[in-house]
């Protein structure tokens, strides 16, 4: 009997609220990125320096996703919106298998919800973008488009980690991640898209069905989270420990 019920013993709201989340985070950070470089839209010729529109369309997308933390979707599940800082939870103890797992699902789930939003609005504009893919930039080896995934997503779990670890930093985990990543969007977008989340990613590639290079997305941001979660163990040396899984902690 308590193998046929087990499935009423997980975290649905908890599933949910990551579902909407990302898909909030995916139509409103998108949207920047449409708004911003979308052919045919006034920013181009508004401001022309392709710079500040990359950095207007970080803090946009950043903040976007701070805004889920601190909102009530993201004091239910703690705002992962990304399987990465799920995975990095998971692998540090700090959730069950069974979250996981419909953490990511929800995740994933609400890219694509995102993407058909962003796609059935913007039309002709979001097409002229890719549809907010993802891609290796002009120039770049795909060696060093993996490692820059991997790198920055180290750095972002790693941060995250070392704020919520702490009683007088995890109230500002949102503001952090939002700075840090503007700023990750703003210098590096050129050579990967900043992507940092395997769903991010996944949802524009499934809609526009264009799968070319995309597997590094998928594995170079949990690869690094992964690595992060080492890192972080070395560098406390047990010393302090991750004390809330959500990313806004009230």
């Amino acid at each position: 009997m308590e193998k046929q019920i087990w499935w009423k013993h997980l975290h649905w709201p908890e599933y949910g609220a990551e579902l909407l989340g990302t898909a909030c985070l995916i139509f409103a950070g998108l949207s920047a990125v449409v708004f911003d470089f979308g052919k045919g839209l006034p920013m181009s010729s508004l401001l022309p320096d392709k710079s500040i529109r990359l950095l207007i369309t970080g803090l946009l997308f950043a903040g976007s996703g701070s805004l889920v933390a601190i909102s009530p979707l993201g004091k239910l599940s703690g705002a992962h919106i990304n399987p990465a800082v799920s995975l990095a939870f998971w692998a540090h103890g700090k959730m069950h298998h069974h979250d996981l797992a419909g953490y990511i699902i929800g995740q994933f789930l609400g890219a694509i919800l995102g993407e058909v939003l962003l796609v059935f609005l913007w039309r002709e504009y979001a097409a002229s973008v890719h549809n907010g893919m993802t891609l290796p930039g002009p120039g770049y080896p795909l060696w060093m488009v993996f490692l820059a995934e991997m790198c920055l997503t180290l750095l972002l779990v790693l941060l995250i980690f070392l704020f919520v670890s702490s009683h007088r930093l995890m109230r500002w985990t949102p503001l952090m991640t939002w700075l840090l990543v503007a700023m990750m969007v703003w210098l590096e977008a050129p050579i990967s898209g900043t992507s940092l989340n395997p769903a991010r990613s996944f949802g524009p590639a499934l809609i526009s069905w264009f799968w070319q290079a995309q597997w590094l997305y998928l594995i170079a941001p949990p690869l690094g989270a992964l690595l992060a979660v080492a890192v972080f163990r070395l560098i406390t040396a047990g010393e302090r420990d991750v004390l809330t899984g959500k990313l806004f902690h009230a």
